[in-house]
């Protein structure tokens, strides 16, 4: 595949999604509730248009996600196999590119880039109903088809770590996932809505984006998801803590962002086996340090 194949995927599965979104603000639908117990005290979760086309969208940005990335050259493992069409096994390939070897055999399961653009999606369709007006709810929509844009490039140029470009694709892509994380907290921190959905929206997200930072430690597939869903449980656990302090909702975000940061760069080295204690006393110094301005200066 070339280039044109990748941004003309990446176009249409854009397009397909800022028509979702505009079509959000005019579609009425029935509103219907589910009522259960948790823990024992009722809760009601309203399944309202939002929630359908949340799913939706999220289905749609993954099957174009999935496209982008089978685009890349290493995208497809199958071109990979055997003149018999079977998978080479990792012993029987060339001794001269080992890693390059268990690379092909790690990105086999293309579901783990799926995580930030997913996210956005999600973060999209909770903010764009709230937008104050219809500026900048047009803002909103121009804002999310440049993100997903540069979110698609990203993935494209980091599917090999070898090829030109990868550090500074791998770079947009963690500024790009904490910026979705801290909006996602300062948002989901402002609502004060309960902790039974605002704690599953943290999540729910925070896992997805964990997996996004995660996957460039190139292990297998499993251990990113596992290691990003004990970065989103602590995350949901921490916005459930936090829910019963008064604390300001820019305050509250940016104390989940530091924790999220302190859990995926701690998850990193556990997935890379280099877990110190220098590492340890590290992030304790960072977190010390990012706490104490937030006390200093946040409202």
């Amino acid at each position: 595949m070339t280039l044109t194949d990748y941004r003309d995927r990446a176009s249409v599965m854009i397009w397909v999604v800022l028509m979702g979104l505009a079509a959000q603000r005019y579609l009425i639908l029935p509103e219907r509730t589910i009522t259960t117990q948790f823990f024992g005290s009722p809760v009601t979760l309203p399944v309202t248009v939002n929630t359908l086309l949340a799913a939706l969208l999220a289905g749609l940005v993954a099957t174009g996600t999935e496209a982008v990335v089978r685009a890349h050259p290493k995208g497809d493992w199958r071109r990979s196999r055997g003149r018999r069409g079977r998978v080479v096994p990792a012993a029987a390939r060339p001794a001269k590119l080992p890693e390059q070897a268990r690379l092909d055999v790690i990105q086999r399961s293309h579901w783990v880039y799926w995580g930030a653009p997913v996210a956005l999606i999600l973060v999209a369709v909770f903010l764009l109903p709230v937008a104050p007006s219809p500026v900048y709810w047009a803002m909103g929509i121009a804002g999310v088809a440049v993100t997903l844009g540069l979110a698609m490039a990203g993935i494209y140029y980091t599917v090999d770590p070898f090829q030109t470009g990868y550090r500074r694709a791998r770079l947009g892509m963690n500024v790009l996932t904490y910026a979705l994380a801290l909006v996602l907290f300062l948002v989901v921190y402002r609502t004060r809505v309960r902790s039974i959905v605002s704690a599953t929206e943290v999540l729910l997200v925070s896992s997805l984006l964990a997996m996004e930072l995660l996957r460039g430690a190139n292990r297998p597939t499993i251990m990113v998801a596992l290691y990003a869903a004990i970065t989103g449980l602590v995350l949901g656990q921490a916005t459930w803590a936090l829910n019963y302090w008064r604390l300001d909702s820019l305050t509250g975000g940016l104390v989940l962002l530091v924790l999220f940061y302190d859990i995926v760069g701690i998850a990193q080295h556990g997935l890379h086996g280099t877990i110190r204690r220098r590492i340890v006393v590290e992030y304790v110094l960072i977190t010390i340090a990012a706490m104490a301005l937030i006390w200093e200066f946040a409202p």
